[in-house]
């Protein structure tokens, strides 16, 4: 028997290799795409390619500091629907918010009418902000390798979506309330001036 390595049979390198020769070497190397042994990609190619490929996609801007999981077939579908329901409610809002502001154009013959504009215009706000929120959920569902972005991005727009119309029920609730004070001190003037 022999003293030392001895390479095996049908050529040297690779595995068989002594340390420090052949391919794989060093099992801490970066695998070059497309070699042996290489991870697959889920049959599906990364839309964003190399950092300032051209043509590449952006990820969402607030991609740092975030997770990697990509969601599953069902969890793509539960998704997909909530998206394709938020862009509704968005389209549904927007066309109230235009339909609103168009009939506030009639506060010319009756004043009345002028309180149609707020009200329109914050229609218009949270139907942007809720077609947003559906065009985010579906980058989650039709983008490889950024849908914990994507959903934190939905997440943030639902949210301030859901601001605006906590903050214009609260308005107008105050101003329903200083409406109906104003009407009872006005009944009550009145009732004291009759009663003189």
């Amino acid at each position: 028997m022999q003293g030392g390595w001895q390479p095996p049979p049908g050529g040297s390198g690779g595995y068989g290799g002594p340390p420090g020769y052949g391919p794989q070497a060093d099992p801490y190397a970066t695998p070059t795409p497309g070699a042996p042994g290489t991870p697959a990609n889920h049959g599906s190619p990364n839309p964003y390619g190399p950092p300032g490929a051209p043509g590449a996609a952006s990820p969402p801007p607030m991609a740092e500091g975030f997770g990697h999981y990509e969601f599953n077939t069902l969890e793509n579908s539960i998704i997909d629907k909530t998206a394709r329901r938020a862009k509704l409610w968005g389209t549904i809002s927007l066309v109230v918010g235009v339909l609103q502001v168009m009939s506030s154009c009639g506060a010319l013959a009756n004043p009345s009418f002028a309180a149609q504009f707020p009200s329109g215009v914050i229609a218009i706000v949270v139907g942007i902000v809720f077609m947003g929120v559906g065009t985010s959920l579906k980058n989650v569902v039709q983008t490889q390798g950024n849908d914990i972005p994507y959903m934190m991005q939905a997440l943030e727009k639902l949210g301030n979506a859901l601001l605006v119309q906590i903050v214009c029920t609260i308005v107008g609730v105050v101003l329903i309330a200083l409406f109906v004070a104003v009407l009872v001190v006005f009944f009550a003037a009145s009732a004291a001036s009759n009663a003189t």
